[in-house]
C-alpha cells in the first residue's frame, strides 16, 4: 500500500498524466489546468493500510471552499496516534493542492505536535463534486526524510461536510488578563512569588508555535522556595492537597514538575490544534478534582526560614486562575500544617 518515491515513477505518473480534457476517464473535469492520471486506482484503494479487523482507510472532509484527506495510525499503547491530512483548494471544478501535515496525538501520556510535510504533487483519477475523489498523492515525511506515494479513494456524504472553524481558543483570550498574580507572603510591599505563565517562541518548528506554561516562581529564588516531598527520584511535586504539612520537605533545583499546565498556539493555519496539555506531564488530574489545592513555601527573613502556604486554583478548561488565600508562619522555623 504504501510505496516510497524515487524518479523512475515520477517519469510515469508525468506520462501517464492528461489534462482534464480527457474526459472520457475523469468525472466533471473541465479545467485545463487540472494534473489528472489514468493510472488504475479502485474503490480497494480507500484502504491505507489492510488489517483483518482495524484496516487504516482514508476518510474525507469537504466545505464549499477545501477538501480534506487523511488518515489515522495508532502509534503508541496508550492510545497515541499519528494522523496525515492533505488539503486542497476547489478551483471551479478542479482541485488545487494546499498543503499537508501530521499531527501526533500524545493523549494522556506525551506532547501533541503538529509538522508540516512537503506536498510535492497530487493527481486526479476521479473527482464527482463531493462525493468521490480518487487518485495519487506524493509526499515528504519529515522525520524520516522518505518521499511516499499514495493512491486514495473516498467516498463523501452529509455528514463528512466540515464548517469552517473560526472559534479558535486563543492564550490572550484565556488567561493573559488574569496573569501574572503577585504574591506578598509577608505584606511588606515586596512581591514574593507569581503565578504567571513562560512564553518560549518556538520558531524552528514548521509550523511556528507558542507555548505558554503556566507555573509558579519565587521572585528572589535565593531566599524564597517551593517545597516538595524528600525524594530520591524525580519529577519532584510542588501541588499539595490537604492534609499535608511542611515537615520532611525540600526545595530542588532540578527535576522538579514544575508547569500546572502548557498550552500550544500554533500559526495559521493550524490555529483549531491549539491546546492545552492537559495530561499526565502536568497537574491537570489533581487540578479537576474537588480537593483545594497549595504550594507549600518557605522565605528566608533575615537569616531565618518561615514556612507558609498559598492556595490556589487552575481550570483551563473554563480559562480561569486564581489565588484563594496565603499564609505565613509568623514563628521562625515552626512548621505549617492544613488538614
Amino acid at each position: 500500500i504504501m510505496k516510497i518515491y524515487n524518479p523512475i515513477f515520477l517519469l510515469f505518473i508525468l506520462t501517464i498524466s492528461t489534462s482534464c480534457s480527457s474526459s472520457d476517464s475523469l468525472n466533471n473535469l473541465e479545467d485545463s489546468n487540472c494534473f489528472t492520471t489514468n493510472i488504475s486506482i479502485s474503490e480497494g484503494d480507500s484502504i491505507v493500510i489492510n488489517h483483518a479487523t482495524n484496516p487504516v482507510l482514508w476518510k474525507g472532509k469537504y466545505n464549499e471552499e477545501s477538501i480534506k484527506l487523511s488518515f489515522t495510525i495508532p502509534v503508541g499503547a496508550d492510545g497515541e496516534t499519528e494522523t496525515q491530512t492533505f488539503v486542497f483548494n476547489k478551483d471551479k471544478n478542479c482541485l488545487k493542492k494546499q498543503y499537508a501535515y501530521k499531527f501526533y496525538n500524545g493523549k494522556k501520556v506525551d506532547i501533541s505536535a503538529v509538522t508540516e510535510m512537503t506536498f510535492t504533487e497530487f493527481y486526479i483519477k476521479e473527482w464527482d463534486i463531493d462525493k468521490t475523489l480518487s487518485g495519487l498523492l506524493v509526499y515528504t515525511d519529515p522525520h524520516d526524510k522518505k518521499t511516499y506515494s499514495r493512491k486514495f479513494f473516498v467516498h463523501f456524504s452529509a455528514v463528512d461536510y466540515e464548517y469552517e472553524a473560526s472559534n479558535f481558543l486563543f492564550f490572550k483570550d484565556c488567561l493573559l488578563d488574569k496573569l501574572p498574580i503577585n504574591i506578598d507572603m509577608n505584606t511588606d510591599g515586596v512581591v514574593d512569588f507569581k503565578l504567571s505563565y513562560e512564553l518560549l517562541n518556538d520558531i524552528g518548528n514548521t509550523p511556528k508555535y507558542n507555548q505558554y506554561t503556566l507555573q509558579l516562581t519565587a521572585t528572589f529564588q535565593e531566599k524564597n522556595k517551593l517545597l516538595s516531598i524528600k525524594n530520591n527520584e524525580g519529577p519532584h511535586s510542588i501541588v499539595f492537597e490537604p492534609p499535608f504539612d511542611s515537615l520532611d520537605k525540600v526545595s530542588y533545583s532540578s527535576n522538579v514538575k514544575s508547569s500546572l499546565d502548557v498550552f500550544y498556539e500554533f500559526a495559521t493555519p493550524y490555529e483549531s490544534y491549539n491546546y492545552f496539555l492537559d495530561n499526565s506531564l502536568t497537574y491537570s488530574n489533581m487540578l479537576k478534582n474537588n480537593l483545594k489545592d497549595y504550594f507549600i513555601v518557605s522565605l528566608s527573613i533575615n537569616g531565618k526560614i518561615y514556612y507558609g502556604w498559598i492556595a490556589f486554583y487552575v481550570n483551563t478548561a473554563s480559562c480561569d486562575v486564581g489565588v484563594t488565600a496565603t499564609y505565613l508562619n509568623s514563628v521562625a522555623g515552626e512548621h505549617v500544617y492544613v488538614y
